[in-house]
């Protein structure tokens, strides 16, 4: 059954470190990139310098998930990664 709004609100807490890990990875990979933009590298290295307030900010992108609305904290690792990398993508990082 999916979550509604108040459940995946109360869930968030338990997925947050979660999150935090899946920010740290994305982070990395894009200041590995050698292809990577000025937004990407920008938003990478303010990640990195406190990436648990990054994620608590990400997180609240995560809430709208399909696959989070559906599942909760039973996401797949690949599953949030998707909803992370998109929440960041589409939210924080601005496009050239």
């Amino acid at each position: 059954m999916p979550l509604n709004q108040a459940d995946r609100i109360a869930v968030r807490s338990v997925i947050l470190s979660r999150v935090t890990g899946e920010v740290v990875g994305y982070a990395t990979y894009l200041l590995g990139l050698g292809s990577a933009t000025v937004e990407q590298l920008g938003w990478a290295k303010g990640a990195m310098d406190n990436p648990g307030a990054m994620a608590d900010r990400v997180s609240w992108y995560v809430l709208s998930d399909t696959n989070y609305i559906d599942l909760g904290s039973g996401l797949t690792d690949d599953q949030l990664q998707g909803a992370v990398q998109t929440a960041i993508n589409n939210h924080f990082i601005p496009q050239a």
